[in-house]
């Protein structure tokens, strides 16, 4: 059970070591328990790793009951949508660094939707817009990924050149979680919360001329910044929720940040909330709402109507909790999930609002696969 968090722009991580025991939740009955069980072991100074799926915001929503009805494409009963690891203990340790190989890794590349299909989803999606069924959607489909090397060689390899800050690498016994995120989902230093949500994404340039004014021009952009604060203003009220009154705060606004192959635009929010437990901050927080979009509710029934497959890891979230009730959980994006030997899956999407060009975000979801050295991918 190899579990480690890096932080390549700090070039500091944390790895957990001597693994005690498994905590899974396969049906919503497990939910109450399992949280009683990891509360449990925290107590007794144990650290946990946190595999949040995607999905798992439908047991923690109430309003969210229905929403499995309709059954995802390689849906999975049994197939765990948290799964906490227990570990004795952790210790702060280098990054890793990039491998050294004789023959460069291979990565082939497939996106599981043909892009007709995605753009005229894209044309539904602004038509429930401009019904005013929602304000905004975060759409995705997944990539098909095979390589030729060990999933912790790709990690090594993939996670050196293009640094993030909440970067995983976690083999749980059942898949393997390859995490490249540059998105703090939440993070909590004693009663202090922080969610920084990360949206608005342009393409990096070679030409540092080129390369200056995309960064400008996504950062003056009256659509990525209308999106940045639409999913400010979700997170403020779900934060609100169950944070001490008064005490949420926009600490930062179109925060400009710098990755190898895009720009970014993030936002920084944080709350006082004292004494509130683990499942009180999920059943608040979870799915975060930079890969729902707004409201929730509704964005979430959409993208199950439309993606027709289960997003697993990808949207959810990895991280870790102290004994102390410390914990730094990311949003799951830039993820590879392998669950067979050397084949996985990668998700990309976007969030679209009215004005969305269904071409332009098709090519915006290309942008994000950079990470993959797939600067071009033909659509199935």
């Amino acid at each position: 059970m190899l579990c480690r968090f890096e932080d390549r722009i700090a070039k500091q991580a944390l790895e957990l070591t001597k693994f005690s025991h498994r905590i899974s939740v396969c049906t919503p009955e497990q939910l109450q328990p399992a949280f009683d069980q990891i509360s449990a072991a925290q107590q007794q100074g144990c650290w946990i790793a946190l595999l949040l799926d995607y999905e798992l915001g439908e047991w923690l929503e109430p309003a969210l009951s229905g929403v499995t009805e309709t059954a995802a494409v390689g849906s999975k009963s049994d197939r765990p949508r948290m799964t906490a690891l227990v570990y004795e203990q952790a210790q702060d340790v280098p990054v890793w660094q990039e491998p050294v190989a004789k023959d460069p890794i291979t990565l082939d590349t497939r996106p599981l939707v043909q892009k007709s299909q995605y753009l005229e989803n894209i044309d539904t999606l602004r038509a429930g817009i401009g019904r005013g069924d929602f304000y905004q959607v975060n759409y995705t489909f997944p990539i098909q990924v095979q390589t030729d090397a060990a999933p912790c060689d790709l990690y090594r390899t993939l996670a050196a050149r293009h640094p993030s800050a909440h970067g995983a690498y976690i083999e749980d016994g059942q898949r393997t979680i390859l995490s490249f995120s540059p998105e703090l989902f939440m993070s909590r230093s004693g009663s202090t919360l922080t969610v920084r949500p990360m949206k608005g994404t342009a393409p990096r340039h070679a030409d540092p001329v080129l390369d200056q004014q995309s960064a400008q021009e996504l950062l003056h952009s009256e659509k990525n910044r209308a999106e940045n604060l639409m999913i400010v203003d979700l997170l403020r009220n779900d934060l609100g929720r169950l944070a001490t009154p008064g005490s949420v705060k926009v600490e930062a606004l179109f925060s400009l940040e710098c990755y190898p192959s895009v720009w970014t635009l993030t936002s920084t929010i944080t709350a006082q909330a004292p004494d509130r437990s683990l499942q009180e901050l999920l059943r608040a927080l979870f799915p975060c709402g930079s890969i729902t979009g707004a409201p929730k509710i509704a964005a979430m029934r959409k993208i199950k109507e439309l993606e027709r497959r289960d997003r697993g890891i990808y949207c959810g979230s990895v991280g870790w909790l102290a004994p102390n009730g410390d914990c730094s959980l990311n949003v799951a994006i830039r993820t590879i999930e392998m669950r067979s030997g050397q084949a996985g899956v990668f998700g990309v999407g976007g969030g679209i609002v009215y004005d969305s060009e269904s071409n332009l975000e098709w090519e915006e979801c290309l942008w994000k696969a950079r990470i993959l050295q797939c600067d071009a991918i033909a659509p199935e």
